[in-house]
């Protein structure tokens, strides 16, 4: 599971990515919060690590509540 979600009326975003220490099953996905600054590094706010069903669920649920998907913001 990877992609990038931005928050509907504020700067932040959410990266979804496969844990890169996990093996095969992929079974933990990293959530890490952040700020894009044009013209400057991200200000990441927060990382989470969580179970692969865990992150889907939670994908769905912004979307519902107005996230859209968006290219790599950092």
């Amino acid at each position: 599971m990877d992609g990038w979600l931005r928050q509907p009326d504020g700067p932040n975003c959410l990266r979804f990515h496969r844990d890169p220490v996990e093996s095969y099953w992929c079974r933990y996905v990293f959530v890490d919060k952040g700020e894009p600054i044009e013209g400057q590094p991200a200000l990441l706010k927060t990382r989470k690590r969580v179970q692969r069903d865990q992150a889907v669920k939670e994908w769905k649920a912004l979307i519902k509540a107005g996230w859209r998907p968006v290219e790599p913001q950092w």
